[in-house]
């Protein structure tokens, strides 16, 4: 059924054939009682031909003035003469054309210039508005591609930038821990092994369920906490109204904002932390990432990349069914976020 629909909207010959067919029954529906031999079909069919030989020249040499030229006073003028001479023209095979045949019947009035040219302007109404209709719908449908086709050539430059960029926060991490313990490298090597066996695995995928991602969160934490030792307090929580398996997320949403915080929160020889809640209500995601602000920062190299990355992910991937709102103080800095889970 969603197929044959598909072929109405698409086939052009077809969609003319049936709006000819179907305005033909409705506009002669009162005469078919008349219409008993084959002269007098063809004879209705004739008048029925004017009124859509009317609609078509208005639709594709006076009605483009006004959709695409923008000139609406020169489609009036047009248009108002096209409908006069056709309102004439019908008129005139009525009085001259439909003799011995169920026109006959027709009254005077029905037979005057000004019914039929009224006569026009509706069935004119009624035979282009499907058409104009389909046109709307094939014109916002080839945007819709177009604008997709960008998105995703937005998309999948913007996962290009991804892997370099955590990447290079890991291998920080990883120096960071070679400082003071070193003999605990290859195993955090073989750790980091498998968060970028994720990323690989998963980048490329419009989505991933909740659990493999928040795995993949815990994973990175852990890797964090060999890092930062005992000098930062690290609270992690998450929280779901009921368990389901089969929740969704666009994969690495979340995970530059949690970096962020280690990377700036955590850069500092003081006492520090970062609290990461996250909470998952009727398949709505809130998360909120808290993170000191050090008063004596320790130089760290810093790209940028990560959150103007994540932000222009979050408004293709969520497009009106996200909120971000981030928050510094002189003391903390903090990020909320909440998107709509699949």
């Amino acid at each position: 059924m969603l197929r044959i629909g598909k072929n109405i909207i698409e086939n052009l010959w077809f969609q003319e054939f049936l709006v000819f067919a179907t305005l033909f029954v409705l506009f002669t529906l009162n005469d078919w009682m008349l219409i008993n031999t084959w002269s007098a079909l063809w004879l209705g069919l004739g008048f029925f031909g004017i009124l859509y030989a009317h609609a078509q020249l208005h639709r594709f040499f006076i009605l483009p003035n006004l959709l695409e030229k923008q000139q609406p006073i020169k489609y009036l003028i047009q248009g108002a003469g096209l409908l006069l001479l056709f309102g004439a023209i019908l008129s005139t095979c009525k009085t001259y054309l439909s003799p011995d045949c169920y026109l006959v019947n027709q009254t005077t009035t029905e037979q005057s210039f000004l019914f039929n040219t009224a006569t026009c302007a509706v069935s004119l109404i009624a035979i282009n508005a499907p058409s104009i209709m389909l046109r709307f719908y094939r014109q916002k449908k080839k945007e819709a591609t177009s604008q997709l086709c960008m998105n995703n050539t937005e998309l999948n430059l913007l996962r290009s930038q991804l892997n370099p960029h955590f990447l290079f926060n890991t291998f920080n991490n990883l120096y960071g821990i070679s400082l003071h313990d070193p003999s605990r490298i290859p195993e955090l090597i073989l750790q980091v092994s498998q968060l970028m066996r994720y990323q690989l695995d998963n980048l490329d995928k419009e989505c991933v369920t909740l659990q493999e991602e928040l795995t993949f969160i815990e994973n990175y934490i852990d890797l964090e906490e060999e890092r930062v030792c005992c000098r930062c307090d690290i609270q992690y929580e998450f929280k779901q109204d009921k368990p389901r398996v089969d929740r969704k997320i666009a994969p690495l949403v979340l995970i530059p904002f949690i970096e962020n915080a280690f990377k700036h929160g955590a850069n500092s020889i003081e006492p520090c932390y970062v609290a990461i809640i996250i909470e998952v209500k009727k398949d709505q995601l809130e998360m909120t990432v808290r993170n000191s602000v050090p008063s004596k920062k320790l130089p760290t190299a810093s790209t940028g990349i990560g959150l103007r990355n994540i932000e222009q992910r979050l408004q293709i991937l969520y497009p009106d069914r996200h909120v971000l709102k981030r928050s510094v103080s002189e003391t903390e800095y903090l990020v909320y976020l909440s998107l709509e889970l699949s």
